[in-house]
């Protein structure tokens, strides 16, 4: 698979009409969601809300380039988690398993 061909991705275990091939590990991706908005104003709020998305599509992002790096052909099991770094910082995780998949023949 070329590293600009697009890869799975699910929070599923597996993928309907594929088979896993390899296992190839955890791939993690990791972004910083800065915390400096007042919330009680509503686009403050607003404005945050947007960035929480854009932190987590970062760290997505970054872990699919992980997953690229090892030439995996999907990543299953996904799961998001944050982690407070401190009154300004959250860091968002996004991980899964990297593996090669094959379509199934049936």
């Amino acid at each position: 698979m070329s590293q600009q061909q697009e890869i799975f991705i699910t929070t599923a275990d597996e993928i309907p009409g594929y088979t896993v091939i390899q296992i190839i590990g955890i791939v993690v991706g990791v972004s910083l969601l800065s915390k400096k908005y007042d919330l009680s104003k509503e686009e403050e709020a607003k404005k945050f809300l947007e960035e929480s998305e854009n932190a987590r599509a970062n760290a997505l992002k970054e872990m699919l380039q992980r997953a690229k790096e090892f030439n995996s052909t999907a990543v299953i099991s996904v799961r998001f988690d944050s982690h407070r770094i401190n009154d300004e910082y959250d860091e968002i995780i996004a991980y899964g398993t990297a593996v090669k998949v094959i379509k199934s023949v049936h």
